[in-house]
């Protein structure tokens, strides 16, 4: 197929905003933006895009030097996200959906990191596995190039502790999934010859660095107000309603939340049916009536009519696409019912999907029925989320005879 020209693209780029409904100002600033950039290509005899183009144009038209890895002002961001559409545009035929900044590899890297996701394909590996670890081997090797590293078999084992240290403190939670991926990508490396040491070896456990924090302990009064404080008058609400209840009542993973589609409810048997993102487990679930409620006034009263997409929940402005998380969603409601979420334990979805398993087994629910819940294909992965049931452990104490000392 013959490239098109940055004209071209641009001209595609604003016909898909029209499609996706985007908003006329909206429209109006990003054509401002792309003929802005279109003008710039011209005057320097430059018909296709690239990223070195791009990276010129922002910083002779506005002084901002995008591998500076400094903060953009609003002004900057909306002009780095035009420029960004065009390349999308050209990759993908269409816009996706919202334009991030995507982490991809220095150049230098290229050749190492396309290496290793083709062995990720190979090794049939999900999308969303290849996908978590093509951001994570990204951001170590735009780390070792900003190290002044352009050539792998140069880093050492000071260089990766150094890195990970650095991780460690950005984002201490995920180093489990980081050291994986550092691990498969060194041995990579080691195995098609790019290094002379399998420096895999030297990819210290996770024990040396933090551990996950605890989930949120929510009170029984917390979740009553995070559920009934929400206004279902807007769209809004709706939406959130209906997804805070199949979270407080089945404990529904956040993936699988953003993954469900329309054609996942069953009316005439009153049941939801979905494979669950993390373990490919299908799991069907009784509709009950006030989740049945919720989803019928959402889906029928407020979910956008201009949404092309399958998904049971999408957004509230263009693109009307499927939601990326629920974080926010929770975020906002905590803030509404007044609850806090700087206290003691991480306060995300998945601790009030810990706290319906802790409230189920003080309710003396079988640990069975629990595991049927939330999904797991055995109930020793359900344990873990039990341990936070105090009352339930208080029981468990062992009492210390008489005149006898504790020790």
């Amino acid at each position: 197929m013959e490239r098109q020209t940055i004209t071209q693209l641009a001209e595609g780029v604003l016909n898909e905003l029209r499609k996706q409904s985007y908003a006329i100002i909206t429209i109006k600033h990003l054509k401002q933006a792309l003929s802005r950039f279109t003008k710039y290509a011209k005057e320097n005899e430059e018909v296709f895009f690239s990223n070195k183009l791009a990276d010129r144009y922002m910083f002779d038209v506005f002084e901002w030097d995008t591998a500076a890895g400094e903060t953009p002002t609003p002004h900057i961001t909306s002009q780095l996200r035009a420029v960004r559409m065009l390349k999308v545009f050209e990759n993908n035929g269409c816009i996706p959906g919202r334009v991030a900044n995507p982490k991809e590899p220095p150049q230098c890297f290229q050749n190492q990191y396309d290496m290793y996701i083709c062995e990720c394909i190979d090794r049939g590996l999900s999308d969303r596995t290849i996908a978590t670890r093509s951001l994570d081997i990204s951001d170590m090797l735009i780390f070792l190039e900003s190290n002044g590293f352009v050539r792998l078999d140069e880093i050492s084992i000071s260089t990766i502790d150094e890195y990970l240290l650095k991780r460690s403190e950005e984002a201490p939670a995920a180093m489990h999934r980081i050291l994986s991926s550092l691990r498969c990508f060194l041995r990579c490396m080691f195995s098609n010859s790019v290094i002379p040491i399998d420096l895999s070896f030297f990819i210290p456990s996770r024990s040396r660095y933090p551990t996950k924090p605890v989930q949120k302990l929510w009170t029984t009064d917390e979740i009553s107000d995070l559920i009934e404080l929400v206004n279902r008058a807007d769209s809004t609400g709706k939406r959130d309603y209906a997804i805070l209840l199949l979270v407080v009542k089945y404990g529904i993973r956040t993936g699988d939340i953003v993954n469900l589609k329309l054609s996942d409810i069953n009316w005439d048997t009153m049941t939801l049916q979905f494979k669950q993102n993390k373990t490919s487990v299908l799991n069907v679930l009784p509709i009950l009536d006030d989740i049945g409620w919720a989803l019928a006034d959402w889906i029928a009263n407020a979910r956008p009519e201009q949404a092309t997409t399958n998904h049971l929940f999408t957004r509230l402005s263009a693109p009307y696409g499927g939601m990326q998380g629920i974080h926010s969603v929770l975020k906002r409601r905590m803030a509404i019912a007044g609850i806090r979420n700087d206290c003691y334990g991480k306060s995300g979805p998945h601790s009030l999907r810990h706290a319906l398993a802790s409230n189920m087994l003080a309710e003396q629910i079988p640990l069975a029925v629990i595991t049927s819940v939330l999904g797991h294909s055995s109930s020793s992965s359900t344990t873990v989320y039990l341990h936070s049931d105090i009352d339930g452990l208080k029981q468990c104490a062992i009492d210390c005879p008489e005149g006898e000392e504790q020790s």
